[in-house]
């Protein structure tokens, strides 16, 4: 029977350490137990949050009146085809490393993504030229308001860059119970991402040639890129007290990549813009180059919040900051690249108020 308890402090439940108190916080390691929460929800009319390990978290500072559903299923299983399936309270480097561990690759370049599996899907995360839609296969999850269960498949999850079904369509409509994944067991892993070739250039890992070391090669080395950003949790580490990369890289138009590149020219860069493909002759923009060229300095702080001083894509709580302060520093961030660039740059974590 799943154990409700009251008036749970958020932040030591978010990695950014900040938010009030939820007025209800059950934690629930099976199907069942979200089934009796959601029941206990819906008789005392409450509304429903479900919280993974809270790394892609903003909580308000006056908490949350209703029911915090924190999710802790951590079942893994396996098949000789390549067939991963994982409870979505399972921690998703952890699964990483565990299929990394058994030569199963498609997920490598994602090492050291903070957060649990069931968030994954929603995000679509992706890094380093790896996104999670590539080898999802299908997605398991309870409806809130009829408490179905249903399976959906990849095409069914509508993935887009950092979207899905779960996120925009049907926001707070599902509860992930399960993800499946079709990892390879003979293809050899061929980096895309320009940063992460650069590395493993050097790695001796990667250099004997078998396929197993490369998909280690490529894990280790994603985690070095990542920690040297500050990226990677570590809690000797306040730079690491935060939700990750903050703000989403813009997707523009041909017009609109030509036209930030020309304001890059004519404001004399050190560093020139990058720009990705997406198709549709649209554009990935970095957004951390827009903060970087806007005026915005590693360290800057604002109240308690600060940009980190390893990356300006991060906004990291090292002095007990409250939301409202990273709020308010995210917003200078924003305004400082609207009035040098004129993009609108979107927030991506997900704000939880009342």
């Amino acid at each position: 029977m799943v154990n409700i308890t009251e008036h749970i402090q958020l932040s030591t439940h978010t990695t950014l350490r900040t938010g009030g108190p939820a007025r209800y916080f059950a934690v629930c390691a099976s199907s069942q137990e979200i089934l009796e929460a959601l029941n206990f929800a819906r008789k005392n009319n409450l509304k429903v949050f479900v919280l993974g390990c809270g790394s892609n978290l903003l909580v308000s500072d006056d908490g949350f009146s209703g029911l915090v559903v924190k999710i802790a299923a951590k079942k893994i299983t396996h098949d000789s085809a390549g067939l991963v399936t994982a409870g979505a309270g399972v921690v998703w480097d952890d699964l990483v490393k565990d299929c990394c561990d058994r030569s199963l690759g498609g997920v490598e370049a994602l090492s050291g993504i903070p957060g649990l599996v069931g968030a994954a899907p929603v995000q679509n995360i992706g890094a380093y030229g790896q996104e999670v839609s590539e080898t999802i296969t299908s997605v398991t999850a309870i409806h809130r308001r009829t408490l179905t269960t249903k399976v959906f498949s990849n095409e069914e999850c509508e993935f887009g860059y950092r979207q899905s079904l779960f996120k925009l369509k049907e926001q707070d409509q599902w509860i992930i119970t399960d993800v499946s994944f079709h990892l390879h067991t003979t293809k050899t892993p061929i980096p895309k991402y320009e940063e992460l070739k650069l590395a493993l250039e050097k790695n001796t890992e990667w250099q004997r040639g078998d396929r197993k070391s490369k998909i280690t090669a490529i894990r280790h080395e994603v985690l070095k890129i990542r920690s040297t950003k500050g990226m990677v949790l570590d809690s000797k580490d306040p730079d690491t007290r935060s939700v990750g990369s903050f703000f989403v890289n813009p997707i523009v138009s041909q017009s609109e990549k030509e036209r930030i590149f020309a304001r890059a020219r004519a404001l004399a860069c050190s560093r020139q813009p990058t720009a990705h493909p997406t198709g549709n002759s649209q554009w990935k923009l970095s957004a951390a180059w827009l903060i970087e060229n806007s005026g915005i300095k590693k360290g800057q702080a604002l109240g308690k919040a600060r940009v980190s001083t390893k990356h300006v894509l991060a906004i990291t709580n090292p002095n007990d900051a409250s939301t409202k302060e990273v709020l308010e520093l995210a917003a200078l961030i924003s305004a400082a690249v609207w009035q040098q660039f004129g993009i609108e740059l979107e927030r991506e974590p997900i704000f939880v108020d009342g």
